[in-house]
């Protein structure tokens, strides 16, 4: 971890390709949130390549519910996934949401979850990005496992 950013990683018991289709597909996204703020997929397609955009319902104790539209920065299939947050219509604010895969056997992948604001540029989110913590990202890993079970 560093001042900005926090990464969590774990083992799964499922095959690296299972993991990295699980996380390609935004409908799953709220089944796999641990922060409790990801509520609907309004996409419904799956993420294939970088310069895909899906929009996605959020719920937050302080704003209330809201849409964010997520900009994916890296896809490299089987690898690595990441997205720019961004609010609807707007250029992204610089931080990225992301998931980095590696085979640790033929049935096993090391999941590795990551928020990164190194290159965040609206300082209204400044103060919002450590909303979700390092327990809540545990979590969503270990609601990826669940789901994959």
């Amino acid at each position: 971890m560093s001042d900005t950013r926090i990464s969590v990683t774990d083992t799964l018991d499922a095959p690296v390709e299972r993991v990295f289709a699980l996380l390609a597909d935004p409908d799953r996204h709220p089944d796999l949130d641990g922060s409790g703020t990801v509520h609907a997929s309004h996409t419904h397609l799956a993420i294939t390549e970088v310069g895909d955009v899906f929009v996605m319902e959020m719920d937050h104790p302080d704003r209330g519910r809201y849409r964010v539209e997520n900009h994916v920065v890296r896809y490299e299939p089987d690898r690595a996934l990441a997205w720019m947050p961004a609010r609807v219509g707007a250029t992204p604010s610089g931080h990225v949401w992301g998931w980095e895969l590696e085979p640790d056997s033929d049935d096993r992948t090391v999941v590795t979850h990551y928020h990164d604001w190194a290159e965040l540029t609206d300082p209204e989110l400044l103060a919002r990005v450590r909303e979700v913590t390092p327990d809540e990202m545990r979590m969503t890993i270990g609601n990826l496992a669940e789901a994959l079970a």
